[in-house]
């Protein structure tokens, strides 16, 4: 009887490991990605969104509040 309890439990804690990872995968917590591809439509998730000063026309980061080159504000 012993042995039933431990193989029952073994295979529960199994079942949920099993829905645990395929939720966390189906979330997007899990996901692998292929070291060094970089696709068209790919997205750097460490650089934020860019816009353009319209006095000295220099690229800079979307919420900068003025500009780090000519200290237009925006």
């Amino acid at each position: 009887m012993e042995v039933f309890i431990i193989i029952f439990g073994a295979i529960i804690t199994y079942v949920i490991l099993y829905f645990v990872i395929k939720a966390a995968v189906r979330n997007g917590i899990i996901e692998s990605r292929q070291q060094g591809s970089v696709g068209e439509n790919s997205i750097n998730d460490n650089q934020l969104p860019q816009k353009t000063c319209p006095q000295c026309n220099k690229s800079q980061d979307f919420d900068y509040p003025k500009c780090p080159y000519c200290n237009h504000v925006h």
